[in-house]
């Protein structure tokens, strides 16, 4: 029988990074922290890039955005602590070539075709990850993450004003 007594997180704040809101008190705490246990042991330190094609002449989010293409999980190694978003989609760009076609844990092939002209924009938590930052150092990230990969063939920019568009 142990008799050591249960840790209170009752002075304790977190920020929680998706949703930028405030947790605390010890229930909310507690269960915050076991969830990204329970994540953690799941998923481990990786990173799970989520691929999707956008269509450009969509008027709604869900149609904008469009089903997975590909769901592909990297070691958090896959991207070193000096890279920038612009170096990293550079990576997920030759990681998308060499897995279209693959069977990617079990599932059926990954239905990509990467074209020349297909432009990348990386989306965490609803935000586009800027070229010029540091992807860990400048970005909310907490491993494991879910970064989505928005293909498209117009600039960045104009994918983003087209997300915030009809996000309104």
């Amino acid at each position: 029988m142990s008799l050591e007594k249960e840790r209170r997180y009752d002075e304790v704040r977190i920020m929680n990074n998706v949703s930028c809101t405030i947790i605390e008190g010890h229930d909310a705490v507690k269960m915050q922290l076991e969830r990204e246990q329970k994540m953690l042991a799941e998923h481990g330190a990786s990173i799970i890039f989520q691929v999707y094609r956008l269509d450009l002449q969509a008027d709604t989010l869900e149609k904008l955005q469009g089903k997975k293409l590909a769901e592909i999980k990297v070691d958090s190694n896959f991207v070193s602590e000096t890279d920038t978003v612009e170096v990293v989609k550079d990576k997920v760009r030759s990681l998308l070539k060499e897995k279209a076609g693959m069977r990617i844990d079990g599932r059926a092939p990954v239905a990509l075709d990467i074209e020349v002209v297909d432009r990348l924009t990386l989306y965490l938590s609803g935000r586009p990850l800027k070229d010029d930052t540091a992807f860990y150092a400048d970005n909310p990230i907490k491993l494991p993450v879910w970064i989505q990969v928005l293909l498209h063939h117009c600039d960045s920019e104009e994918a983003i004003q087209l997300i915030n568009k009809l996000q309104k």
